[in-house]
């Protein structure tokens, strides 16, 4: 079993806010520190395949820098590579009142992301004059913001929100995999709202290109 974790760190006062990015990656002697990289590790981890939320803080020396997300990742299907997302405070100290909601969405493709500080926006779309990086059916379901906070979820006493997505299976393939977090820093008011977005790539195998008859 090997784990693989995107970790993610977000800002509400850097100048990377306006145009939907996570934090570029601070070079960190501690891994989990540091933001837009995939780590490795997790031995004392045993992840489930599916989609749920690890509550417990991780455990620092169990992970180590792999690579950063501008590489795709290279993983091989069944054989128990597990995914796992981590959303954490870059800012200090970090707020246990806030709440998030995670969403990832793997697409077939060879694109590449813009680097953490592109001055271009990460999506097309605006809200309120910021990237509107995550669209979900969950908005649809409440008359007002607030009352979608409860369903958001609540981080672990170091700040952070770590997820398992499952563990890779299917075929040969590149893909892309967007990561998008929306972050509300007054759950009572339903907002402020920050949203962030990554599309780190993933290669299953050869890759499409060199995917092998079944």
């Amino acid at each position: 079993m090997t784990n693989y974790l995107l970790n993610l760190g977000f800002s509400t006062a850097s100048s990377v806010t306006g145009e939907g990015n996570f934090q570029a990656d601070n070079q960190s002697s501690i891994p989990l520190a540091r933001s837009c990289v995939w780590l490795t590790g997790g031995a004392s981890l045993t992840p489930a395949d599916n989609f749920y939320q690890i509550t417990p803080v991780l455990n620092q020396p169990d992970w180590n820098f792999l690579q950063p997300t501008a590489n795709p990742l290279q993983v091989y299907a069944n054989q128990n590579y597990n995914i796992l997302v981590r959303v954490f405070q870059a800012d200090t100290p970090v707020s246990p009142s806030y709440k998030l909601m995670l969403n990832a969405v793997f697409g077939q493709g060879s694109s590449t992301e813009l680097p953490p500080h592109a001055s271009a926006l990460q999506s097309p779309l605006l809200v309120s004059g910021l990237p509107r990086t995550v669209i979900n059916s969950l908005q649809l379901a409440f008359a007002s913001p607030s009352q979608q906070q409860q369903y958001w979820s609540a981080p672990s006493s170091d700040g952070a929100w770590t997820f398992c997505l499952g563990t890779i299976h299917g075929v040969d393939n590149t893909y892309s995999f967007n990561a998008g977090a929306s972050v509300c820093t007054n759950p009572a008011a339903g907002s402020p709202i920050y949203q962030y977005g990554l599309d780190p790539r993933m290669k299953v195998g050869m890759g499409v290109r060199g995917r092998r008859a079944a």
